[in-house]
């Protein structure tokens, strides 16, 4: 009896200790640590999604060299070879026969007048170039708002690990205590099996967050460019950082920072670029053409004999054209009228979705709150509840509930707490400061 009492002693000793232990760490074996500023400055280097964006930006500035280009003269260099037999059948050169005739010359042309076509697909291609940096701005933000979610889930689903993982640490040296007083007669075999049931759903919980955790990263390394899935253990943990920023500054800051609001400002210029360019088709086209060269025949190969030069003005009008000039006016001006449009929508949408975000983060805060008080309520209670325990005024089933309920308060702040820092990263990705 007494040898089985000195064991009940220790088995209480080590339960105490056990219950008063923080939070276990999970196996980092086989995982890179990474922070979340690593994770986003790595996405904004090899993403897929931005390499492609990177291309379209590279084609608007060339397509802006082009605008440019147009100003500048046009000098081609021609050869022109032709053989002419005047009198069939004839295979040999006889006088008015000709049959071989080079002609090669440097020709010349440049715009004089366009009715502001140049100007305009000039100023055109000014804008895409603008609206297309700022689409790239908004590929990198939704980059960017992706690993932050993700890297946050993670950091959530390792807490939830170390809770369980603790959890059941605490059920391991319970149950050994509690098999003890079952062979001492003190406890019901029914009660020790009620532990067993507790292992086996936090065993199934800890093998359902691993799962997860996986999933998560794998999803990770996606998005950062990887060509193989990684591990990745996050290095940084979850804050209550405030916003700092008062929600009458909401609008003014998305206003000034919110890539899709600038953006849709030059597609605007665009538009109204395209409609002056389509106006200009009924205006006329003057160049000035100039060409010199030497034609060479069977009559002479003198260079001072045979060379040729051509000075004028071209110039085209449209006179008729069965109204497709008007169509494309038309086709522009209602281009023009959908995105001012789209540009109305979208602040109206943003001015809403600040307001409802802003609201979703207040309440997470206040959320966040609660759980803090729940989990410092349910450890007071928990404590009690041990000591009461090995006092002999509870039962293994009470301490059971007691030590589910202390679980649950601590997973939901978890919870709580990740949910927090996601609204607040949607909040800031609205207003394209993130």
């Amino acid at each position: 009896m007494r040898k089985k009492a000195s064991q009940l002693t220790a088995y209480l000793l080590v339960f105490i200790l056990a219950c008063g232990l923080s939070f276990g760490q999970i196996n980092k074996k086989d995982t890179e640590g990474i922070s979340l500023q690593q994770a986003v400055e790595e996405a904004l280097s090899n993403n897929d999604i931005l390499q492609a964006a990177h291309q379209k930006v590279e084609s608007t500035l060339a397509s802006l060299r082009k605008a440019r280009g147009n100003f500048l003269p046009n000098i081609d260099a021609n050869f022109n070879y032709s053989r002419l037999d005047i009198v069939p059948g004839f295979k040999k050169i006889v006088l008015g026969n000709i049959q071989n005739d080079f002609f090669t010359f440097l020709s010349i042309q440049q715009p004089l007048y366009t009715g502001g076509k140049l100007t305009q697909s000039k100023k055109k291609a000014e804008a895409a170039v603008e609206a297309q940096n700022y689409s790239f701005q908004s590929d990198q933000l939704n980059v960017k708002l992706a690993v932050t979610l993700l890297y946050y889930q993670l950091i959530s689903l390792n807490n939830e690990m170390k809770i369980l993982q603790e959890n059941r640490r605490q059920l391991e040296v319970q149950e050994q205590y509690s098999r003890l007083l079952v062979q001492s007669g003190h406890m019901s075999e029914l009660e020790l099996n009620r532990i067993k049931v507790e292992l086996a759903q936090i065993d199934g919980s800890i093998l359902r967050a691993e799962n997860d955790y996986i999933t998560v990263s794998n999803d990770l390394s996606v998005i950062l460019g990887r060509v193989e899935p990684a591990a990745l253990f996050p290095a940084d943990s979850l804050e209550l950082k405030p916003l700092g920023i008062n929600p009458e500054a909401l609008l003014p800051t998305a206003l000034d920072h919110n890539p899709l609001l600038n953006k849709f400002e030059w597609d605007i210029h665009q538009a109204e670029s395209n409609v002056y360019i389509k106006k200009a088709a009924r205006l006329p086209q003057i160049s000035a053409l100039a060409w010199y060269g030497y034609e060479f025949g069977p009559e002479s190969f003198s260079l001072g004999k045979n060379d040729r030069y051509f000075l004028g003005l071209t110039a085209r009008m449209p006179v008729f054209d069965g109204g497709v000039i008007s169509a494309d006016i038309t086709q522009a001006e209602s281009q023009l009228g959908q995105v001012k449009e789209y540009q109305e929508y979208l602040l109206k949408n943003i001015q809403t979705q600040l307001h409802n975000l802003y609201l979703k983060l207040e309440e997470m805060k206040k959320q966040t709150k609660i759980q803090e008080q729940a989990v410092d309520q349910a450890e007071k209670t928990y404590r009690l509840a041990l000591i009461e325990y090995h006092a002999g005024r509870r039962s293994n089933t009470d301490l059971l509930d007691i030590q589910k309920s202390l679980l649950n308060s601590r997973l939901q702040l978890n919870k709580a707490v990740v949910k927090y820092n996601k609204s607040k990263a949607e909040l800031m990705y609205a207003l394209g400061i993130l």
